[in-house]
């Protein structure tokens, strides 16, 4: 019996382009850069170290940016081809009816509780395929029974392809926002490694994602869908050119912004937040180290807030979530 033709990593790469829903640049309005693919010694990790735009008057905009992360939330809880045949309804009636419809499905599943990490969850995918162009392999919030919930497993699954040796490579996704960057980075670290570490089995750390991978992976292509089977299935050959990587955001408590308006210009928080960057970076390699994951291809966000709480309030005022505690 002849096996099915798998399509060669290149295709596959052109395959995965099309499914990015970002464009590169659209982050420039509400985060600033301050530097891209540095390397964390003697590990396999490089960092990206951004922080929030001040406005005209040198404020963050730390409520703009959770509202723009806000409107990403349908793009990240709901999967493609249900996606898709909205846009289609909406184009064939004529009416925004379908699109709605999706929003507050989208909406309704994010979860009631104040402490909720979802904000940073979305921000992470949104990083993922701005800055990385890694497109999501699957949404996992569809599943969820219940908004008094969190999601189980990894906080996000994206892919790529490993352009010097064409392996498939899935990217395992942590985020943390706390207000202590070295809790932070710390707790990142530390729920990460499992998916990176655990190599098979049934007891794997993976092992739920993965199968919920091969039953419900959507990309409303059926071509690539069934060649990333093959990279899923533990019994088929193709398994073996499948490779883990790390995606980690780490978002945290800074007095690098200003306090009040026009006390600061954009170039010394730059300076500030590269400082704070430069003192963390052996932290971050002595975690990655401690957790023996520092031969893994890990990319990680580092991100400073004027105050993590204040993000993730304005993220869920935009769904129209309570922060009240019950």
């Amino acid at each position: 019996m002849v096996s099915p033709k798998v399509p060669e990593s290149a295709d596959i790469y052109n395959s995965l382009i099309p499914l990015l829903r970002t464009k590169p640049d659209e982050l420039n309005t509400y985060i600033e850069t301050v530097c891209c693919n540095v390397g964390i010694d003697n590990t396999r990790t490089q960092a990206h170290c951004h922080f929030i735009a001040l406005d005209g008057n040198k404020r963050p905009r730390v409520k703009d940016f959770a509202r723009f992360i806000g409107h990403k939330i349908t793009d990240f809880a709901i999967s493609r081809s249900e996606i898709n045949r909205a846009i289609k309804e909406a184009n064939d009636t004529h009416s925004t009816v379908p699109i709605n419809k999706l929003n507050a499905k989208a909406q309704s599943l994010y979860t009631r509780l104040p402490k909720s990490g979802e904000g940073g969850e979305v921000l992470l995918s949104v990083l993922a395929e701005t800055v990385l162009r890694l497109p999501q392999m699957i949404t996992k919030m569809v599943l969820k029974t219940s908004t008094e919930m969190h999601v189980h497993g990894s906080d996000g699954i994206h892919i790529g392809v490993n352009e010097s040796n064409g392996n498939l490579a899935l990217y395992w996704g942590e985020s943390k926002l706390h207000e202590d960057a070295a809790q932070a980075v710390r707790e990142c670290f530390t729920s990460l490694a499992p998916f990176l570490r655990d190599s098979g089995g049934g007891g794997a750390a993976q092992e739920r994602d993965l199968q919920l991978m091969r039953d419900g992976i959507d990309f409303d292509n059926t071509q690539l869908e069934e060649a990333m089977k093959h990279y899923l299935d533990p019994d088929d050959p193709m398994r073996n050119q499948l490779e883990y990587r790390g995606l980690c955001l780490v978002g945290f408590d800074s007095d690098a912004y200003p306090t009040e308006p026009n006390l600061k210009e954009k170039e010394e928080v730059k300076q500030d937040v590269e400082k704070i960057f430069n003192e963390r970076k052996k932290h971050i390699g002595k975690r990655v180290i401690e957790e023996r994951i520092h031969t893994f291809e890990i990319e990680i966000f580092f991100l400073p807030f004027p105050s993590v709480d204040d993000f993730r309030k304005a993220f869920r005022s935009e769904l129209g979530l309570s922060n009240e505690q019950n």
